[in-house]
């Protein structure tokens, strides 16, 4: 099962490292980011984006950190891809290791991460809008950021240490992602409220997690730029259609890739928890799984009435896919300390059996090898580079570049517009120091 487990794991990691030095930046943002770091600073450039698009403080901070802030070379384009999967892995590794106390020698804890890692690297939708676009970095970055608050809070001692990295982890998750801040509100505040009520006082660290909890949330929910992002017209028919498709899409995610019937099979046959933690009981268990659903729906609603998409972009069910891929398992921990002790021996065929299913139906590991194979990256990424050299090199103040010709299917492909009015030729004349660019 480890060789499985690694197997799996290792393959795609090593599929998206080698198309990573194919990456280029998306003409959609992070020209735009670089070029008001450049002029401005990353701060205030940060500050100009959250009173003119959004309240995402730590995100916009970290989106105005692009590669093209430190140098016109493409070279760094796919740092993005190295640092998330660093952090994925190591997040992992830190929460399963927290959670069931197996040493490091344990070929269980290893497998335990290749096949949760390989469960979301095969499953997502997003695959690009994660590993490949600069400007989307935090989606995946605030996903891990929950999971490390949530295992410091539930397995780490008391400590002032332990205070100042919950302190900074919630102000961070906070202004990361709207998802995750509305998730970690509804899930975190609402167990501890249940706890309050019906098992006694909270806790008096609490007091000073609410207090940057609200700074944090007020933050984002005054942000003069969400005014200028939000639709508020969408029809009330409209927005609820608008939800129930994305939540049934959401739905259909989840339960038709096997890697996440691994992961929970996984789960219930091979982890256990430490027999320090206290468990949670059935009662307690259902508020949970009340709240985490509930806050889901609610997560939801602005997206369906204020954004006015029709479909939710795929780097947002994604996140909410490997929430609940999360959960679940969460879940799925906690009612195996209630039933017992299983065995993976009756049940190792099986997973063996999901992950070739995953292997075979997941369609980044179709994408990725084609584009390998095919050479469609390598050779758009040629392409790409070669235009934006002659635009950093012409001496003239108005540069016109030809259509790519060129395609990816990994890789975001849309071209300069003919109108160099248009908003991402602008950026990419502002950052280049020319007057004008466009496409022929």
């Amino acid at each position: 099962m480890f060789l499985a487990c690694f197997g799996c794991w290792a393959t795609m990691v090593f599929m998206m490292l080698y198309l990573a030095q194919f990456n280029t930046p998306n003409l959609v943002d992070d020209f735009c980011f670089a070029w008001v770091s450049k002029e401005y600073g990353v701060l205030a450039g940060a500050y100009y984006y959250y009173m003119g698009w959004s309240g995402r403080y730590f995100g916009n901070i970290l989106m105005h950190l692009t590669p093209l802030f430190f140098s016109t070379s493409f070279t760094f384009s796919g740092i993005n891809t190295y640092l998330l999967l660093v952090l994925g892995f190591v997040t992992n590794l830190y929460l399963v290791r927290r959670m069931t106390d197996l040493p490091f020698r344990s070929t269980r804890l290893w497998a335990s991460v290749f096949l949760i890692q390989a469960a979301a690297l095969y499953s997502i939708s997003g695959m690009y809008q994660w590993f490949y676009w600069f400007s989307g970095i935090y989606y995946y970055a605030s996903l891990q950021l929950v999971i490390l608050f949530f295992v410091v809070y539930f397995f780490e001692k008391p400590s002032r240490l332990r205070t100042g990295i919950l302190a900074g982890l919630l102000f961070c998750i906070m202004g990361s992602s709207e998802i995750s801040m509305l998730l970690l509100t509804g899930v975190f505040w609402g167990y501890q409220l249940w706890k309050w009520r019906f098992k006694g006082p909270i806790n008096a660290e609490l007091y000073l997690l609410l207090g940057i909890w609200l700074v944090g949330f007020l933050l984002v929910m005054l942000s003069p730029g969400n005014q200028v992002r939000a639709v508020t017209n969408v029809p009330l028919a409209d927005g609820i259609h608008i939800l129930l498709s994305n939540i049934k899409e959401l739905i259909r995610q989840f339960f038709s890739s096997p890697f996440m019937w691994a992961s929970f099979l996984w789960v219930l046959f091979v982890l256990e928890l430490p027999k320090s933690y206290v468990r949670m009981s059935i009662l307690d268990m259902l508020a949970l799984t009340a709240l985490f659903f509930i806050s889901i729906i609610v997560s939801f609603i602005p997206l369906s009435f204020a954004l006015g998409e029709v479909h939710i972009p795929e780097r947002i069910i994604s996140l909410f896919l490997l929430y609940m891929l999360m959960f679940v398992c969460f879940i799925v921990l906690q009612l195996k300390s209630v039933w017992g002790g299983l065995h993976l021996n009756r049940i190792s065929v099986l997973v063996l059996v999901f992950i070739g299913l995953g292997i075979y139906k997941s369609k980044n590991f179709d994408l990725l090898s084609h584009e390998i194979s095919s050479g469609n990256a390598q050779a758009y990424s040629q392409e790409y580079r070669a235009r934006f050299e002659q635009i950093r090199l012409s001496k003239t103040d108005s540069v016109e570049v030809a259509p790519l010709k060129n395609h990816s299917a990994l890789f975001f492909t849309e071209d300069l517009s003919t109108d160099p009015k248009h908003l991402w030729c602008k950026c990419v004349a502002n950052y280049y120091g020319k007057k004008a660019v466009n496409r022929k």
